[in-house]
């Protein structure tokens, strides 16, 4: 029986793309997982700001002047945080995008390389 020579790099290679396919799961995993906490925290932020400009609308129904003044500083706060998460939300999900094409890049190689070895 004739032995394969390229078995053992074939083999070597295998475990190579299952370990890239292993930190691409987890890199979905990762990033789902964030997400779920940055849509948590913009959601108490949004709750916890509604809040304060109830407070400062009800102290303007009860004819407080800087009421009004800290009602328009909480509604520019809250569109300012807001617009923070927007942009966090947007950069967390170049990152992720950017390194889950590297893995995929790396795996298709590694498969490519490893389809290249002679069965011999």
């Amino acid at each position: 029986m004739v032995k394969d020579k390229s078995a053992d790099e074939r083999c070597d290679y295998n475990q190579k793309i299952l370990q890239t396919e292993r930190k691409q799961d987890e890199l979905k995993y990762q990033k789902h997982q964030i997400q779920v906490l940055l849509d948590n925290f913009e959601t108490t932020i949004s709750r916890e700001f509604q809040k304060l400009l109830e407070i400062d609308d009800d102290l303007m129904k009860c004819g407080s002047f800087s009421a009004k003044w800290d009602f328009d500083e909480n509604q520019e706060k809250a569109r300012y945080i807001k617009n923070l998460i927007a942009q966090q939300q947007d950069d967390f999900t170049y990152a992720f995008s950017e390194e889950s094409q590297r893995l995929e890049d790396e795996r298709e190689m590694l498969q490519k390389e490893r389809n290249e070895l002679p069965w011999d």
